[in-house]
């Protein structure tokens, strides 16, 4: 009996031991993974990734080549370029709950606005995607209850020296390129923490309602566009009942 429950011991440490060197062995490519899958189920559009890379002796990593596509009926292939993204976790808080991530910065990201041709805004129904993605029954956070995913605490997350590239397809695909001021955030998770799905959500609404304030501001998003068309037609009305009145002036003049 004493040789078999030795046995069935050394099976189950073998067993875990392998685990654990899975784990260890392939942790960028299940990063890799669960950044697409919870990434994709949050803005309801393709999120893809090129490489991570985990440090954890030192408690850093790199994310390369984050990617978020449009939505459909855009013409753009992405909305969101975050490049290169550095983190920080605190070594201390693995294998508890929340895990604490000490810093998050997206430098030099790009932002790709578009109004298409019916004057719908990509980064509004991206927006929108998200918000019913996290609400009501078969959303993110159920999702995130099926897979148990881990609670997270970021101490400050910061998206910096971003470039916001816009496409007002209704001005004959008018190009503008705008500078997004810096957007710095502390403490996301609050003291408890909360899931991947619930940051991701308000990160990525911060950050598009940012660059949908800043393309407001630069008055060339869609509530803007309708009000300048309406004022040219207007303008455009009163020209031509100028000129026909003066047209009818000169008509008149010359009949005599």
């Amino acid at each position: 009996m004493k040789k078999i429950i030795l046995i069935c011991s050394l099976l189950l440490v073998a067993v875990i031991g392998a685990g654990l060197y899975y784990v260890f062995t392939n942790l960028d490519a299940i990063v890799k993974a669960v950044i697409e899958k919870v990434g994709s189920q949050t803005t309801q559009t393709a999120v893809r990734v090129d490489e991570v890379k985990i440090v954890l002796s030192d408690g850093a990593g790199t994310i390369s080549g984050l990617s978020i596509a449009n939505p459909k009926g855009f013409e753009a292939r992405h909305a969101f370029l975050l490049g290169t993204v550095s983190t920080r976790i605190n070594i201390k808080s693995l294998g508890k709950e929340p895990i604490i991530i000490d810093e998050v910065i997206i430098r030099e990201p790009q932002v790709f606005y578009e109004m298409n041709k019916d004057r719908k805004s990509n980064l509004n129904t991206l927006y929108n995607n998200i918000d019913a993605a996290t609400a009501g029954s078969g959303g993110a956070d159920e999702a995130a209850a099926d897979s148990a995913e881990p609670k997270l605490i970021i101490r400050r997350f910061l998206f910096t020296d971003a470039t916001v590239h816009a496409n007002v397809v209704p001005l004959n695909n008018k190009k503008y390129t705008l500078k997004l001021p810096s957007i710095d955030l502390k403490n996301l998770g609050g003291k408890n923490g909360a899931t991947p799905s619930e940051i991701s959500q308000q990160v990525l609404g911060i950050i598009t309602k940012h660059a949908l304030a800043e393309v407001k501001r630069a008055g060339i998003d869609a509530k803007t566009q309708e009000l300048k068309s309406e004022a040219q037609k207007k303008l455009d009305a009163k020209k031509h009942e100028v000129e026909s009145q003066a047209k009818e002036k000169l008509k008149n003049l010359l009949g005599k």
